[in-house]
């Protein structure tokens, strides 16, 4: 497991030697010396870019602002998946069950088919969008999981179809239909309060919505709102007061993940924290606990293969899709505008420019010693900075700014999702899914109750990763303090407080559960010296790369700001971490480059400095006291100092610290950080634009009932693809379910040559219309490209071939054309043993593009698809009973 984990960052690292960049300077620090933000409407931004105000926009244009500015000499467009919308619904039962109908299931599920996605994607979008049906699209690695499951369930815009459920359920829930063509509840009409943004396309998405469900009987009241005020009434109130029942949601992207296990769980799970509710003590929270179970088991590893992490993911999958709390619509191909004189670019996969630690340390113009970067806001009301998981950074307004300011341990590659080391070295050792190390002695973990470090002797864990920190240790903070290891385990102790001491998890209820659900892995930490540390994590992934991410941590702010947050937020009192929390207990949600807010910080360490105050307990690990009272009163007084010298408590080690932020005037001023210290110079992370992989042409030939056949791919490879991975199937367009569908085979060369086997030929129709569905994907840019071919098979010959190879795998289950909607609150996967893809070593650049609309049929036939299949589980899903890395989250924008 050392070897393979030594070999795969070097693997991800080679990737950069394929990318060119000629660096400005070769001092340490960022290759300019400012970066100035500013707010810019979207309207503006290539206007911005022509005019010189600015050099590079980071928020994804308009599709109908995007469109004309191609091939515009002037402009240089850079585009990737790095955003997506969806509508959330309000679930929470009303006091009568006619009040809310998305208190029902089954109209939930029903509004999968209320949207138009094509139509989204087509014409609101302009083409600059893609259909989406999950948390996942054809531009996700994992897609290459369920790809098989989303076409086969073949979802499509049929308000008839929705029609027939909502005309079923709302009597059965106690609703009335008027002589108006309304429903009625208890005599009044049946209102739908609708949350619609209007900065984007998402008011035309919203407006859809709203006229569809109008068409359905419903009564809509539209509320046409703007980022802070949408965050607010949809996170800060309780979903039971129904301020809302859908809302418009849009998600930046973080990174790109080669193997999701936090998505899923973001979007499905309550555990997470981003489920009506919130996790919020006292509200309604939303919650299936068959969900909750299997994706606390991919999150915390807790699958003994690779096979049974497919199987587990395609369940919850389909669960989630059956419960339909998001309505997925598309993936947004966001469009970033910039100067064709800007140098130093990379477009991550997942994120393209914004969210990105690769690229304002790279970044440059020729000639001038600035870069000026537009976004649609430098600051709302609803952007909180604090370094509490899922209380502060949650929107993309705080996240993009401060990615720049800080360098992460650990980071996804940009091509091909697979974390990857960044400012830390580590190797990895585990004993595997069954096996276990005894956690030594002398490895000890944080006690929340005696406020102590322990010894963990007697525990065990799956693995254990050996950190070194010696990039960090060997350079300072931005206030000029050396970062040491002490910042590291005061930041580990920090969270295993506020998630386990009983009065931090009342006050913060839904930070507590998103944190433990990580430091319930860790049983203990071995400091080795002064730089390194040895973390037992009782998880194992297929891949070790992961064991490491799921076990480190990101000194990303010095050990006294956590301090006095732990002191502003859960001793004091007087802020909150979160939004919901900072609603409940009316006190602010704490923000530190508000300058109120950041004096009550310095305050607190004024207060420390003046009385000596030291918390030693946190830095005393067995016989090893990590940092003197002495080092803990400088820290006090240079983070004062800092405090005094800029207005606010933003301090990190990155390659920009953060010089000015006037949230009035919407602007902000990065400097370069040019300690001789600090470890990387402009060049470092610099990846360049990845090449597409592409399915030119399915080639059918003619078929024949019975007998086998050969298709030829033929697919666009760039060079340094490496393999390529992909699956084939048949689907029959009149159920929209497939036929067959083969295992996962890889390829060296292409056209490749896929041989159809008699047996498999032989359960098809003569002179009737099949889809022959194919994805694939590049080994070392694992994102799917999804296309069909249509054909039609004709008469065997007389004598076919005795010799025709057996198919591969078994044919998908095929359920019952009659079955009624689904009703099951449980729904598995339509495919429980349909064959996966096997894990791949990521190496060079590539990327993956197109797709065609999934198969389509009557929607009758799919709800009945689904119900059938989903049939197949029900037992099995009845007896079921969340730092350091890049790509876990999304935020809202």
């Amino acid at each position: 497991m050392k070897l393979r984990t030594i070999l795969l960052a070097i693997l991800v690292f080679g990737i950069t030697l394929l990318a060119q960049y000629t660096p400005p300077t070769t001092n340490p620090g960022p290759a300019v010396e400012r970066i100035v933000g500013k707010s810019v409407p979207i309207a503006q931004a290539a206007a911005a870019v022509k005019a010189g105000d600015i050099d590079v926009y980071i928020f994804g244009m308009r599709a109908s602002l995007a469109a004309p500015l191609k091939g515009d000499p002037a402009l240089a467009l850079y585009t990737a998946a790095a955003g997506f919308n969806d509508i959330i619904l309000n679930p929470a039962p009303g006091k009568a069950p006619c009040e809310n109908p998305f208190s029902d299931r089954e109209i939930r599920f029903a509004m999968q088919f209320v949207i138009d996605r094509d139509y989204v994607a087509n014409e609101i979008f302009k083409g600059f969008a893609v259909p989406m049906y999950i948390w996942l699209s054809q531009y996700d690695p994992t897609y290459s999981v369920v790809a098989d499951i989303i076409s086969q369930l073949g979802i499509k815009y049929d308000l008839d179809y929705a029609r027939s459920v909502v005309e079923r359920r709302m009597p059965a829930l106690g609703a009335t239909k008027g002589a108006d063509g309304k429903w009625y509840c208890q005599g009044k009409p049946v209102t739908i309060i609708g949350l619609i943004r209007v900065e984007d396309e998402r008011k035309d998405i919203g407006d859809a919505f709203a006229s569809a469900l109008e068409q359905l009987g419903f009564t809509v009241d539209r509320k046409y709102v703007t980022f802070d005020v949408a965050i607010q009434t949809i996170y800060g109130t309780d979903p039971a007061q129904f301020q809302w029942h859908f809302y418009t949601e849009g998600w930046g992207k973080g990174a790109l993940d080669r193997w999701d296990t936090s998505s899923i769980s973001q979007y499905c799970a309550s555990w997470f924290g981003y489920m009506p509710g919130w996790g919020t003590t006292g509200w309604y929270n939303y919650a299936n606990a068959t969900i909750d179970q299997l994706t606390e088991k991919l999150y915390k590893g807790a699958f003994k293969s690779f096979q049974e992490y497919i199987e587990t993911y395609r369940k919850a999958t389909l669960l989630c899709l059956s419960e339909s709390i998001r309505v997925f619509v598309n993936t947004n191909l966001n469009v970033y505008v910039a100067s064709q004189q800007l140098k130093g670019v990379t477009v991550d996969l997942g994120a393209g420019l914004r969210a990105s630690v690769f690229n304002a340390r790279n970044w440059y113009v020729p000639g001038k010693d600035v870069v000026n970067v537009g976004h649609l806001w430098v600051w709302t009301a609803s952007s909180a900075w604090n370094p509490v998981p899922q209380g502060g950074f949650t929107d993309v307004y705080s996240v993009d700014w401060f990615r720049m300011m800080y360098d992460p341990a650990m980071w996804n590659h940009p091509f091909t999702g697979e974390p990857m080391p960044f400012r830390v070295t580590y190797t990895v050792e585990t004993k595997g899914p069954d096996g276990a190390f005894d956690v030594p002695a002398d490895a000890y973990r944080w006690d929340a109750r005696q406020k102590a470090w322990v010894s963990a002797a007697g525990a065990k864990a799956k693995s254990k990763v050996v950190f070194n920190y010696a990039k960090y240790t060997s350079s300072k903070w931005h206030h000029g303090q050396p970062i040491k290891l002490a910042d590291v385990m005061f930041i580990y102790a920090f969270l295993w407080d506020i998630a386990n001491d009983p009065a931090k998890v009342a006050r913060e209820s839904g930070v507590a559960s998103y944190v433990n659900s990580t430091m319930s892995l860790i049983k203990g930490i071995r400091v080795l010296n002064d730089t390194a540390i040895e973390v037992y994590v009782d998880y194992w992934h297929f891949d070790p790369n992961y064991i490491a991410y799921q076990a480190v941590i990101t000194p990303d702010m010095p050990w006294e700001v956590y301090y006095a947050v732990d002191q502003l937020v859960y001793v004091k009192q007087t802020y909150a971490a979160s939004r919901s929390s900072a609603t409940k207990y009316n006190v602010p949600w704490l923000s530190l480059i508000l300058k109120d807010h950041a004096k009550a910080v310095a305050d607190v360490l004024q207060g420390a400095a003046d009385q000596g105050a030291f918390p030693e307990s946190w830095f005393k690990i067995g016989n090893k006291l990590l940092l003197t009272k002495d080092e803990a009163l400088a820290r006090y007084k240079a983070a004062v100092d800092w405090f005094n010298k800029y207005g606010h408590m933003v301090i990190s080690q990155g390659p920009f610290y953060l010089y000015a932020i006037d949230t009035a005037k919407q602007y902000i001023e990065l400097r370069a950080y040019r300690d001789p210290t600090y470890p990387y110079k402009p060049g470092a992370f610099y990846f360049g634009v990845a090449t597409p992989v592409s399915v030119k042409a399915i080639n059918v030939p003619t078929l024949a009932v019975g007998q086998s056949g050969t298709v030829s791919v033929s697919l666009e490879v760039p060079q340094g693809a490496g393999k390529i991975y992909y699956k084939w199937g048949i689907i029959d367009p009149t159920t929209g379910k497939f036929v067959y569908i083969s295992d996962e085979a890889s390829a060296t060369t292409t056209p490749i040559s896929i041989t159809v086997p008699a047996d498999v030929m032989s359960k098809l129709t003569v002179n009737k219309p099949y889809k022959f569905w194919l994805y694939a994907y590049a080994e070392n840019v694992p994102v799917v490209a999804e296309a069909t071919q249509v054909f039609v098979p004709k008469t065997a010959a007389p004598s076919p071939s005795p010799t025709a190879p057996p198919p591969t795998s078994p044919t998908t289950p095929s359920p019952s054309p009659t079955a009624p909607p689904p009703t099951s609150p449980t729904t598995p996967s339509p495919s429980p043993t349909a064959p996966s893809p096997s894990p791949t070593t990521p190496g060079a650049t590539a990327t993956t593009v197109t797709t065609v609309a999934p198969a389509t049929g009557t929607t009758e036939a799919l709800a009945a698809g689904v119900v059938g299949i989903l049939a197949v589980l029900a037992a099995l899903a009845f007896a079921l009973r969340r730092r350091g890395g890049g790509g876990e989250e999304t935020k809202t924008r």
